[in-house]
């Protein structure tokens, strides 16, 4: 079945590199059908691939492939390889594969890519327009904030239930949720949540000034903005253990910066409602781990660093391919 589906792709392909346009580089954000694009590109016109890969593409369809009910069991298997298949055609054609942080990168190599090919470059924020954020004044609740997108990967019904569990705790928390979707919201009148508010779209730098600080739930991440951006603003964060969110909260090594918040297994509800309630009982400890976080995000995720980084990327192709490429 796999070498069936890689026939049915190769026709396909000679009318989409047709239509690819011609550039002086393709630089694709991930493997897949981008990747592949990207690919195409760079054949057709005999130009240099790069791949940077926010999260690792392949390990996240193949997660929601395996959940997925709308895939039938028996084409589970062929449905993953072939996204296997599509991250191995880029690896092996790309100039550079870079990653945001050192796991992913060796989850790269791992699954087949030249260890020689690869570079971290780590994800950048507008820091300033964040560091000035006031922190919010004591008014006898905790508020807690959540931005997420509308995707099954956030696992925001988690974070719902754990929400409930510290509410029935404590008295004096809320949940602001910087989204949503109708599945949500019936779980929260299902449960009979009063203190959980769902914002819609707002301005974040505005909205932060109100949460004392943030929850991440996701099943899969790279090397989440959010996080980022909470710390930036002084705001500590509770995570669920993927991608990059330990190394966020504690650091690197020879990071002498201090733990930014708690860290918890994906999808445990009872932990994360444990790490959210002890978030909530110190504003000393509170304060304490947001400037770890933020001196942490200052030295190494800003957009300017993460700028001048791709610069190098871009400065090593040329050298590697000669003036006349651009």
């Amino acid at each position: 079945a796999f070498h069936t589906m890689r026939s049915m792709l190769l026709p396909v392909l000679y009318l989409l590199g047709s239509e690819v346009p011609q550039a002086d580089t393709y630089h694709a954000i991930s493997t897949g059908y981008g990747g592949l694009l990207a690919c195409l590109g760079g054949y057709v016109y005999r130009r240099p691939v790069l791949l940077t890969e926010h999260g690792i593409y392949t390990r996240e369809r193949e997660e929601e492939i395996i959940r997925a009910k709308w895939v039938i069991p028996s084409f589970k298997k062929q449905w993953i390889s072939f996204f296997y298949m599509l991250s191995e055609a880029i690896y092996k054609r790309a100039f550079r594969v870079t990653s945001l942080f050192t796991n992913a990168m060796l989850i790269q190599i791992q699954m087949g890519c030249d260890a020689k090919k690869c570079r971290v470059i780590e994800n950048g924020i507008d820091y300033d327009r964040l560091s000035q954020i006031p922190l919010k004044e004591e008014d006898g609740w905790i508020d807690i904030g959540a931005v997420v997108r509308l995707a099954p990967i956030k696992d925001i019904k988690t974070m719902i239930y754990a929400f409930y569990e510290l509410s029935s705790r404590m008295e004096n928390v809320r949940l602001h949720i910087l989204g949503g979707a109708d599945e949500c919201y019936a779980l929260v009148k299902q449960l009979d949540i009063k203190n959980l508010v769902f914002t819609g779209r707002v301005d974040i730098v505005q909205y932060m000034r109100k949460l004392d600080f943030t929850i991440l739930t996701s099943i899969s991440e790279g090397q989440p903005l959010s996080v980022l951006e909470s710390f930036a603003a002084r705001r500590p964060c509770v995570t669920t253990d993927v991608g990059c969110c330990r190394e966020l909260l504690n650091g690197k090594e020879g990071d002498n910066f201090g733990c930014a918040g708690y860290c918890v297994p994906p999808m445990y509800r009872d932990g994360l409602a444990f790490a959210m309630e002890k978030m909530c009982e110190s504003r000393r400890r509170r304060i304490r781990m947001g400037k770890s976080g933020q001196a942490r995000t200052k030295a190494y995720y800003r957009h300017e660093r993460m700028i001048s980084e791709y610069r190098k990327l871009y400065r090593e192709v040329e050298e590697a391919y000669g003036r006349d490429w651009i």
